[in-house]
């Protein structure tokens, strides 16, 4: 039977359960405790950077803040 929280951490990683399986000697919770920390510091880094963005446009002219935020942004 396939460890549901493997994959669920597979695919918070973005790689294919495979390539963790020497993690499946841990327990579902510990798991998913692994799973729900590297959920949390991957929202915190998507906050920081966004932050950082919006602090480095200050230093844009205003008049060029939405194109450089369209470029930036992508």
């Amino acid at each position: 039977m396939p460890n549901q929280a493997l994959e669920q951490l597979a695919n918070t990683l973005k790689i294919s359960a495979t390539e963790l399986e020497d993690l499946s000697v841990l327990s579902e919770t510990h798991l998913a405790g692994l799973d729900g920390l590297i959920t949390a510091a991957q929202q915190k880094q998507r906050q920081t950077l966004n932050d950082a963005i919006e602090n480095g446009l200050n230093y844009v002219p205003a008049i060029l803040r939405g194109t450089v935020k369209k470029i930036v942004r992508g």
